[in-house]
């Protein structure tokens, strides 16, 4: 069984390598798995595009160990040296393509092992699920599935650590900055540049100190990692645009930080507005 377990896990990822499978976009890679369930005889539940199975000797009174990962990844980058939806095998037996470790790898093991265990008698519930939008933290992904699941005492997450188990992760909001100037011409001495006072807003988010630090994970993390402004190369900005990471622990909660954030910058004319705060 072991071998027929090996050789169908990179069977299963060599297949979704070869679907585009971007954030939002899951459908025909959902479809594929659904249908790979479906013929090894189980039944999966499905909702939007996550795929979830539930065994038909589910017992309540078991404590019950979800083993998830992702189908969806981001988009590939132009430094591809290859088609990034072509799987390739190297001479060490290495699988690559876009989503072969982020998280086809996981996916399909985890698969792999659910299949296996479940043929054995336990004294735990196991479910297996495969779930969407992980890449941009979407509402529609696993945090929509946890409601319609039994209770779950320990979930088991595949993602590419290295087999170094990690037992939290830090929240994220995006910030979008909006920083305002008087428009001029170039050529004159006239106008306020926004994106000269958008450095000292730079500045100031860079200065920022939180006073409590997470044991756990560290220090809240903020980084600018877009800008955009002007219109043409003789005049003066008059509004610049920028997006914030910031990177969370258990120390704040979003909002807290948000308020931390926007207090630091409040002597600067400008506005950040978070996307969501709800990815504690």
């Amino acid at each position: 069984m072991m071998d027929e377990l090996f050789y169908d896990a990179v069977d299963m990822l060599k297949g979704m390598i070869s679907i585009q499978s971007f954030s939002r976009d899951e459908k025909n890679v959902a479809d594929y798995v659904e249908t790979r369930m479906k013929n090894l005889g189980f039944s999966p539940r499905r909702s939007g595009n996550n795929l979830w199975i539930i065994p038909s000797d589910f017992n309540p009174q078991k404590p019950t160990i979800l083993l998830n990962s992702h189908l969806d990844t981001v988009k590939p980058s132009d430094e591809w040296s290859h088609d990034p939806f072509m799987p390739l095998e190297d001479e060490n037996g290495r699988l690559f393509g876009l989503g072969s470790n982020d998280a086809g790898a996981s996916l399909v093991t985890l698969f792999a092992a659910f299949r296996y265990l479940s043929t054995i008698s336990q004294e735990y519930n196991l479910i297996f699920l495969a779930s969407c939008e992980e890449e941009v933290g979407g509402k529609n992904g696993i945090e929509s599935v946890i409601p319609m699941l039994p209770h779950i005492d320990v979930a088991i997450v595949g993602e590419p650590t290295n087999m170094q188990p990690a037992i939290a992760e830090k929240g994220l909001m995006v910030l979008d900055g909006a920083i305002h100037g008087i428009s001029g011409h170039a050529a004159r001495n006239e106008g306020v540049n926004a994106i000269y006072r958008t450095m000292e807003l730079i500045e100031a988010l860079r200065s920022i100190k939180f006073e409590k630090e997470s044991a756990l994970l560290g220090p809240v993390k903020v980084t600018v990692t877009q800008i955009e402004a002007g219109s043409q190369h003789n005049v003066i900005p008059d509004l610049c645009k920028i997006v914030v990471d910031v990177r969370t622990t258990d120390a704040y909660s979003n909002h807290e930080t948000l308020e931390i954030i926007q207090n630091a910058v409040k002597h600067i004319d400008c506005s950040l507005t978070p996307r969501s705060t709800r990815l504690n």
